[in-house]
This record gives structure tokens, sequence and C-alpha cells, in this order.
């Protein structure tokens, strides 16, 4: 992006992907001001003049921020999103129209947007924001500039926050939000979620990480009543389904850090690093990896209950030393 700024290349439409509360609408707000700012400092926007700051509030007239009204942009929104495109700027260098949610757009409204997007007039640029590309046509897909956004490390994350997040519900808080700054500042006013989280952790203990884990069934169970405790503020097209699985992931999102804890040494040079060690840390690996396949299969709309068995199955293996290695081709 900052190439882009120093070179003078600015392309007509950018698709911003990468998951919920990574920066996604910041960097494209950040961009347009180092654009339409009128005294950069080093290439970037000051921040401080009159521009910037309209920006910043979301009063520009030259930087449009859309979002659907309902589960998808609507015929009526694509038709003023399509209208402004063609609107001179007011005072700035470029009219940036920024979409949130862009997988959004239905067949008749991206068909709408299509040419738009693909030749605008040369003072407009359209920025896309998805945390779901593979919705989004493939034909706007074709015309658009992907830059990719990885999620933020926990240190990435407290550099963020600075003093909003206490240092001590850091840890619970990233592993529940999935690293997601905003849901994790939300989520921080939670008087009990800490005590919820060190319930979950209990539980897990005494129910998967023992000698013989509980029935498969039996487990699915609690596990999906344990996800069931923890109180996500759903999107506007989140169905109940949706909202369990995610509670399900922040779940065994806890249980990869338990395991983490209890299986990986911290660092070489043990002195009683030896067969048993090395044991250890191979059940570690195996039960690490039994949890991010479970993890995957419920973000991809397997059945839950089904993926959460197969996992304890995959668990009781492990700890009576009958697990066989995966094979991949």
């Amino acid at each position: 992006m900052r190439g882009a700024l120093v070179g003078g290349r600015i392309t007509h439409a950018l698709l911003f992907v990468g998951p919920g509360g990574v920066g996604k609408r910041t960097t494209a707000l950040a961009f347009a001001q180092a654009v339409n700012c009128p005294q950069p400092v080093d290439g970037d926007a000051c921040g401080v003049c009159p521009a910037c700051l309209r920006v910043a509030h979301g009063v520009d007239m030259d930087v449009r921020f859309f979002s659907p009204t309902r589960m998808d942009y609507r015929k009526v929104e694509a038709v003023e999103i399509r209208n402004d495109a063609y609107v001179t700027p007011n005072a700035g260098r470029k009219k940036f129209l920024i979409l949130d949610r862009a997988d959004c757009l239905n067949d008749e409204s991206a068909n709408l947007l299509l040419k738009t997007i693909e030749e605008p007039p040369e003072f407009t640029v359209f920025i896309l924001l998805t945390e779901n590309a593979h919705r989004i046509l493939p034909t706007i897909r074709s015309r658009s500039l992907a830059v990719s956004f990885r999620p933020l490390t926990l240190a990435e994350v407290l550099k963020v926050t600075g003093d909003r997040i206490a240092a001590d519900k850091a840890r619970y808080l990233y592993l529940i939000a999935k690293g997601n700054v905003g849901t994790m500042l939300r989520l921080s006013e939670d008087k009990k979620l800490k005590e919820l989280f060190e319930d979950i952790e209990a539980e897990l203990g005494e129910r998967l990480l023992k000698p013989i884990p509980a029935s498969p069934t039996r487990l699915a169970e609690e596990m999906i009543s344990l996800a069931g405790r923890i109180d996500y503020e759903p999107n506007e097209d989140d169905t109940k389904s949706i909202t369990l699985r995610k509670s399900l992931v922040a779940v065994l999102e806890i249980m990869l850090a338990m395991l983490e804890k209890n299986y990986m040494p911290l660092g070489g040079g043990e002195e009683k690093a030896g067969d048993r060690t090395l044991s250890r840390c191979l059940d570690g690996c195996r039960l690490l990896e039994t949890v991010m396949e479970t993890i995957k299969s419920i973000e991809g709309g397997a059945q839950q209950i089904l993926a959460l068995e197969s996992m304890a199955i995959d668990f009781r293996n492990i700890s009576e030393g009958r697990y066989k290695e995966k094979t991949t081709c």
C-alpha cells in the first residue's frame, strides 16, 4: 500500500481479505487519508488537517462507507453506489467508495456494479472489505487487486489496545475472540468472562485431559454445553447454528492453549529430557493436530457432534497408545 502511494500507482479497485477485527476498515480509511491529504508527511497523511479529520470522523464527502442494511446489498443500494462513483470529488484527489462485507453483494447487485468496478472514472477508487472472498462474484474478484490481512498476534493486539485491556485478561480474551480487537475490547467489560474461561479450562482438564477421557458422546455433549455459555454477540446474518459453531471453535482454541501449556516444553536443554519427555511431546503434537483438524471441520460446516465425537475417540486412542499416524499422498 505504501509502495502504491510512493509510486503514484493507485489502482481502481482493491479487495481487502482477512478475518474480522484485524484492521481492514482502518487501513482503507488510512489509505484514503494518505491519498487526499493536502500536506502529507513522509508519504503518509498528516492526520491533523481538515481533510484528514473529516475522514477520521466519517463526514468526508469524498470517502463514503457502505454496508448492507439486511442480509445482502439490495438493488437500490447498488444503484446508489454506482451513481456515486460518477460524482466528481468534492475536495480530494480521489473519491473512495468502501464496501464493508462485500461478500453480501448478491448476483443482482454485483452485476449492477460490475462494469463500474471494472472501469470506474479515473477519480474513483473502490475498496471492498470481506472475510469470505470466495463468496464474491469471480468477475469482481478478477477485476480487483487483492490485499491479504493476517490475524494479529497477541503482542500486536496488546500494542494496539494499549492500556484498554489489562494484561491478565489478554490471554483468555485473545483465544475467545480469535484476535479480533473489537470483540476483545467488548468482551473485556464482561466481569464474569475470566471465571467462565477458568471453568472451561477446568472442565476440559477433568473430562478430556486425563488418562482415560470421557465417552465420546458424553464429551461432545459437555463441550457443546460449555460453548453455550460463551455469550457471543452475533452478526445480523448469523443463525443460531453459526453462533454455536463460533462458540465451539472458541472452546477448542482454549483447548489448544491448554495442550501447548501441558505437553510442549518451554525450551531445550531440560535435565530430564529423555524418552519420557519425547514421548509426551509426541502425544502433545498428536493431540494438537487432532484439535486443529476438528476446528477446520467445524468451521467448514461439518456436523458438530460427529466432529467432536471423532476428536474424543482420537484422544482416547492417543492416551492408550493405539494412535495410528495419519499419512498423506
